[in-house]
């Protein structure tokens, strides 16, 4: 069996409010005086996998995403090999 890394990245869907990245947003512009006007902040989640393919090893992936790793009513992912 092969190893594969993936990165999953997970972020509040457009619709959720994000009251951290408000937060950090804020005090960018107020006490920073950097003109952010977007930010959201999300999570990286780095994960070694042993499998027989690449595509066996991504469906894998897929499913701790939708099972355990990502809270698909609220959060979006993306996974990528590395």
């Amino acid at each position: 069996m092969q190893k594969y890394t993936f990165v999953i990245d997970i972020q509040y869907k457009s619709n959720v409010r994000d009251p951290r990245g408000e937060t950090i947003k804020r005090v960018l512009n107020d006490e920073y005086s950097i003109p952010v006007t977007s930010l959201r902040l999300g999570k990286s989640v780095h994960l070694e996998i042993e499998a027989e393919s690449e595509e066996i090893a991504l469906e894998m992936v897929k499913k701790a995403c939708k099972e355990l790793l990502v809270n698909t009513v609220t959060e979006t992912f993306e996974v990528r090999k590395i």
